[in-house]
């Protein structure tokens, strides 16, 4: 018995803050309810099949397609070409100093970047716009215009995980074998084909985490970049699933609209997760 009282804490938080919403949230969803008034209303499957006629609903999928399509290539592949041109730097105070630069911005909240990047995008006296004139760029307004919002929520998220990601990929890296590249090396491999042959496949575990958790976590990620910088607009242009519920949940205040979001945003995440362990992992090397 002792095992499972030691971990039986552990195993109460996972209810109470994991399993507990979850259900909660399914029973919800069945429900008009609304915090400013006590009864709730059975409405059956109404909170679901009543999404597709909602145009802001629709506009939220677009914008988490948009930002699923163009934020996992770069957060997975951006910081891996990073980690290799730092691999090549001699380990020295630079390559410390680059690292401690580029990984900086992970440990930065929002709420403290939005004020270095609400600067950075001011049309008038943003640096962005001023290096952009020196090429001839007309002024561009990032956050108020809907065809240039989206890419500077890009950007700021871009900016968020770069780091984080790339110390993963060091780490990985830093763990191949010795022994294996200078056999590699003796046999006249160049250093394309090592990496190609050797130092990738050994770090395709770490490839495949990042490539899972990115998949997983891209639009929360972007969650506090849409809600300091643009808060959804302009004209839900900036807006994805998650803000969206978070609209529906703490702004409506309708509850059971947003637990049926929920719900279709964990069985999304499920489906999602269990394609990549179906099909992305066969080709993943332990060791």
């Amino acid at each position: 018995m002792t095992p499972y009282l030691l971990i039986a804490p552990l195993l109460i938080l996972i209810a109470l803050f994991i399993y507990w919403p979850l259900i909660y949230s399914v029973y919800l969803s069945f429900f008009d309810w609304n915090f400013v008034r006590p009864d709730k209303h059975f409405v059956g499957w109404d909170n679901f099949t009543r999404l597709p006629d909602d145009p802001r609903f629709i506009r939220a999928l677009g914008g988490t397609l948009f930002y699923t399509v163009t934020l996992v290539p770069l957060q997975v592949f951006l910081p891996l070409g990073l980690a290799l041109l730092l691999w090549q730097i001699p380990k020295s105070r630079l390559q410390t100093s680059y690292r401690i630069m580029l990984f900086s911005p992970t440990i930065i909240a929002y709420s403290v970047a939005a004020v270095m990047w609400l600067w950075i995008f001011n049309p008038l006296q943003g640096i962005l716009n001023k290096v952009l004139a020196e090429f001839g760029v007309e002024r561009v307004h990032w956050l108020s215009d809907r065809d240039t919002a989206i890419w500077a929520i890009v950007i700021v998220a871009t900016w968020k995980t770069l780091g984080f990601h790339m110390l993963l990929y060091l780490a990985a890296l830093e763990g191949v074998p010795r022994d294996y590249i200078e056999a590699a090396q003796l046999d006249g491999a160049n250093n394309w084909q090592i990496m190609r042959s050797i130092r990738f496949p050994l770090i395709t575990p770490t490839f495949f985490f990042v490539l899972v958790t990115t998949v997983i976590s891209v639009n929360d990620d972007v969650f506090g970049a849409i809600n300091v910088l643009t808060d959804g607009g302009p004209f839900d242009s900036t807006t994805n699933i998650i803000y969206y519920l978070y609209q529906q949940g703490f702004q409506f205040f309708q509850i059971g609209a947003a637990s049926a979001v929920a719900i279709i945003v964990f069985a999304a995440t499920c489906l999602l997760t269990w394609i990549q362990f179906k099909f992305v992992e066969r080709h993943v090397h332990y060791g």
